[in-house]
């Protein structure tokens, strides 16, 4: 029988392998989301119809991409799956075939992980999710013939997807090189071993975290707001003085009951001063007793009292509110700040890989004679000038994200991937005036200082309480014993109970009641001056807010075409360019100005959510 002859490789099949590879490139830099069928196609220098001829359009692309780099997963799961291997032998297995692939693929792993930040609803994301559940029955039907415990099976697999996760950051921080030949062996070793053993487990337990702690840490919105929330220093003290306040609830309503105390003495005579008294022999004298009181009116003071001790309580929760929302706003504006240097990065690195596409079209007219050595010298300029810009960029990037884990209380070392995007509502309520109103009834700091207006009031009636008589009902039940020896006994000791109403009334205190009255009340008018202030001043905060929500909502209404517009005016000067119909200060105009265009965009997105959420919180939300 003759062997199959292998398939000729044709000039077409090279041509859609260069696509393939042209377009994982540009993906695992840039991501799935931000290329273009015009980027693949003049990276290649193809023309575009020559791509769809290939192609019918990008998600089909992403998809032949997406099968091109998940081919020799079918194809190892097919060579393990029947075979006479252990399970370390398997293991090792998967872990060399993906770690060689990595080899071959240098820029898989920046694509891989593109594709797990994608949107969820997304192409990728999509077909990444059905691999991956189809990836995990295959594991297990192969698990299934091991003599493994209770729940090993998906142990196993979970370390299997840690591994290669690992992998790839790995790879995309350090490059391939940092991964060693032995690592496969090695780790399918420690997985089989804490499979079957448990002090294996164990040290497999703790190198887990080593494995999962690699890939870098999603952070949602919600998420960065909730981690603030947890550890900010203010909101911290807010919540303490909160728990301070309703400890000083209780503390006044123990005023309203009756109070009760037990004392005890003995007192030795060491000269006594009338023998007689005492007896001729008693010099030790025992003496004990209980009291109890009660407060019957003190001019107002117990009730006030408590009523400010619950007014203060209830303004510790407002400035807990009052310290919450403004941390959520800080953190959301942070975050937008990190989403803009983010996307002015790709911005910047757009512009270097254009320019550098251009030096290259240029360098090629260069060799048929057709563009001149200084247009050429003038490009290599161009991208010299842009390479510092991108370096900026991204600088202005890792800088923004220091401070977002500072705000967050995470390690600066600890990698994040923002995972959430200009996806605010960029709501634009009608009119402004109707907002005042609502602000005022939702703003913690107004009702705060409402609060503080109360308090102010009441302590004019604590102290023109000093003017009022005071009037308690005691009672007590007292001990009298005496003796020369020991303990008085019964015919040497008496008991006495006594029980009365007490009335003490100032006459005079030399206008010091009368001062603090006075101080109370100046209190309470500085305080409702501040209320009308702190009443104007939101009105502005939302006014203010309400106009840059507008403007930027505008802005970026307007801007939202002129970057597919800019995009399209390059295509065709580029086109023009090669045909000698356009020069080169055209071209690096046309350059220019989309890049300006995305910044311009991507600066409007920033201050549309920035605005938004300047805007929820003068408005209280």
């Amino acid at each position: 029988m003759k062997p199959k002859p292998t398939p000729k490789i044709t000039k077409g099949d090279k041509t859609r392998q260069r696509i393939l590879e042209t377009a994982t490139l540009l993906m695992a830099e840039k991501g799935p989301d931000a290329v273009s069928m015009r980027e693949i196609s003049a990276k290649l220098k193809i023309t575009k119809p020559v791509l769809y001829y290939y192609f019918k359009d990008k998600d089909e692309l992403i998809k032949a991409a997406f099968v091109e780099g998940t081919k020799h997963i079918k194809e190892l799961t097919f060579e393990i799956a029947d075979g006479p291997l252990t399970l370390e032998q398997k293991l090792e297995k998967i872990f060399s075939n993906h770690l060689d692939f990595i080899k071959r693929y240098p820029e898989m792993p920046k694509c891989a992980l593109k594709i797990m930040s994608s949107p969820e609803d997304g192409v990728l994301a999509e077909m990444a999710r059905e691999l991956k559940l189809r990836n995990r029955d295959t594991m297990r039907n192969i698990l299934a013939k091991e003599n493994l415990p209770r729940h090993g099976a998906d142990n196993i697999i979970h370390m299997i997807s840690a591994v290669l996760t690992y992998f790839m950051v790995e790879a995309r921080e350090n490059g391939v090189a940092s991964l060693q030949k032995d690592l496969p062996g090695r780790l399918a070793r420690l997985i089989t071993a804490g499979a079957r053993h448990m002090k294996s487990l164990l040290a497999l337990l703790l190198f887990s975290p080593l494995l999962a702690s690699a890939a870098p840490q999603p952070l949602t919105l919600d998420g960065a707001v909730s981690a603030a929330l947890k550890s900010n220093a203010t909101v911290v003290t807010a919540e303490e003085t909160r728990r301070i306040y309703k400890e000083r609830v209780r503390e006044y309503w123990g005023s309203v009951f009756p109070q009760a105390s037990v004392s005890a003495s003995y007192t030795n005579y060491l000269d006594k001063p009338n023998a007689a008294i005492l007896g001729p022999t008693d010099s030790g004298i025992y003496t004990g007793a209980l009291n109890v009181s009660q407060v019957l009116w003190a001019g107002g003071k117990v009730a006030t009292g408590i009523k400010m001790a619950n007014i203060y309580s209830s303004a510790s929760a407002e400035q807990l509110a009052t310290a919450q929302k403004a941390v959520a706003r800080s953190v959301k504006q942070v975050y937008y700040s990190v989403l803009l240097a983010k996307a002015m990065a790709g911005v910047q690195k757009e512009s270097l890989s254009l320019a550098r596409q251009h030096l290259a079209t240029i360098e090629a007219q260069y060799k048929q004679g057709i563009a001149s050595d200084l247009a050429m010298l003038r490009q290599k300029v161009e991208v010299s000038n842009t390479e510092p810009a991108l370096t900026q960029a991204q600088n202005l990037y890792e800088i923004g994200l220091v401070e977002l884990k500072n705000l967050i209380g995470l390690d600066p070392e600890t990698d994040i991937d923002l995972t959430d995007g200009f996806n605010c509502g960029r709501r634009v309520p009608g009119e402004a005036a109707p907002l005042y109103a609502a602000a005022l009834a939702a703003r913690p700091d107004y009702r705060n200082m409402k609060y503080q207006r109360d308090l102010y009031h009441e302590m004019v009636s604590i102290e023109r309480a000093g003017h009022f008589p005071y009037l308690s009902a005691f009672a007590s039940r007292q001990y009298y014993g005496s003796k020369e020896s020991g303990f008085p006994q019964s015919p040497d000791r008496t008991w006495s109970t006594t029980a009365g109403v007490r009335l003490s009334l100032p006459l005079f205190a030399g206008g010091s009641v009368s001062s603090r009255t006075r101080q109370a009340k100046l209190q309470e008018g500085i305080a409702d001056n501040n209320l009308r202030e702190l009443e104007r001043r939101i009105k502005i905060e939302v006014k203010k807010a309400w106009l840059s929500m507008k403007e930027a909502s505008e802005r970026l209404e307007s801007q939202g075409t002129a970057v597919e517009t800019a995009r399209k005016a390059l295509a065709a000067t580029e086109v023009r360019f090669r045909n000698g119909l356009a020069g080169q200060l055209d071209l690096n105009d046309a350059t220019l100005a989309l890049n300006r265009a995305q910044t311009l965009y991507n600066q409007a997105q920033h201050d549309a959510c920035s605005a938004d959420a300047q805007l929820k919180w003068a408005l209280g939300e």
